[in-house]
């Protein structure tokens, strides 16, 4: 038996009475575009009925940056590079980390941070956050600088 697409109401309402893997894909995600970068948010309490995470993948075009930088105050999350390379700006001081493949990097809460892609080349990555939960959802102004490419750290 087939299942429905990981973010259809069916899907969404059976995960959260019973307990089952569930198979997501970035394919089958609606992208959300924001500026300079395009999020798949694959698995939180929306998409698959999550309760203590949201997962998904960023895509930073080159040139591109995720504005606005910014800082979860009651989540932690873990930025993991798949492919391309960049640099995190994190913390108060917004030192630079370089970052490429297999390079995890981890926010706790409170921790500003955000990505920049100065290559050529499309970086890709995963991101994890704790507990569930989408930014963009919380803070609408948030939303609205990220779209418009505006970093909130000024």
């Amino acid at each position: 038996m087939a299942l429905p697409s990981p973010i259809s109401p069916p899907l969404l309402e059976t995960s959260m009475t019973r307990r089952h893997a569930i198979k997501v894909n970035p394919n089958d995600c609606e992208p959300i575009v924001l500026s300079q970068r395009v999020n798949f948010k694959m698995v939180d309490p929306t998409t698959v009925g999550s309760e203590h995470l949201t997962f998904g993948m960023v895509v930073v075009e080159p040139g591109g940056t995720c504005e606005p930088g910014h800082k979860h105050d009651d989540q932690e999350e873990i930025f993991f590079c798949l492919t391309g390379n960049g640099v995190v700006i994190a913390d108060d001081d917004h030192k630079e980390i370089p970052i490429g493949p297999k390079d995890a990097v981890f926010f706790p809460m409170g921790t500003f941070h955000s990505i920049k892609n100065p290559n050529k080349t499309p970086l890709e990555a995963l991101w994890i956050i704790s507990p569930a939960g989408w930014v963009f959802d919380r803070n609408p102004d948030m939303k609205r600088q990220a779209e418009a490419g505006i970093s909130a750290d000024g």
